[in-house]
């Protein structure tokens, strides 16, 4: 399987897969939000995007990355997602980094999103679907974020191989 690395500013036609990789913050409060019982998260292109979906639908929960902000019910930390009740709720998400890369390819076949609390789950779907080529989208500044990097890296690692394989240890440093 090919695994190709990008920036965001790098996507220069959409492809097959893509695997949108931001480990600090994003996907990992995506993870966390899934396993708090929200039902479905919505990325939005922009927090007036977001704001604007708030409004249509009142019972979901608005995040944005950054300093708090009105509007917003709290800002992508998986910490403070501890005190919110998500069960059955749908997300709205916006970042500057992780929901920008999602919808820069968002028409590609298959869009997964990631980072390390899901890594090897990513890396199973990328085995049973197979395919000859991959694209991680590395969001973090402008393609360069070490931690996005790794993750990147030790999925397509992963994805390569049966049975228990890499041990992700190094790959976890570089995110530190």
């Amino acid at each position: 399987m090919e695994s190709r690395f990008l920036g965001i500013g790098e996507l220069r036609s959409t492809p097959s897969v893509a695997v949108v990789v931001d480990v600090m913050r994003a996907f990992t409060v995506a993870a966390w939000a899934f396993a708090r019982g929200a039902e479905k998260i919505v990325l939005a292109g922009s927090p007036d995007e977001a704001l604007a979906l708030k409004a249509r639908n009142p019972e979901w929960i608005a995040l944005k990355d950054g300093a708090p902000a009105p509007g917003f019910d709290t800002v992508n930390s998986p910490g403070l997602l501890r005190s919110l009740d998500l069960g059955g709720r749908t997300v709205v998400q916006k970042t500057t980094a992780g929901t920008v890369g999602a919808l820069a390819v968002k028409d590609a076949p298959l869009v997964l999103c990631a980072g390390f609390v899901v890594a090897e789950a990513t890396a199973r779907v990328l085995r049973a679907r197979g395919g000859d080529s991959v694209t991680y989208v590395v969001t973090g500044e402008d393609g360069r974020a070490d931690e996005d990097l790794a993750c990147a890296q030790y999925i397509a690692r992963r994805a390569a191989e049966d049975g228990p394989g890499t041990d992700p240890a190094d790959y976890l440093r570089r995110a530190r």
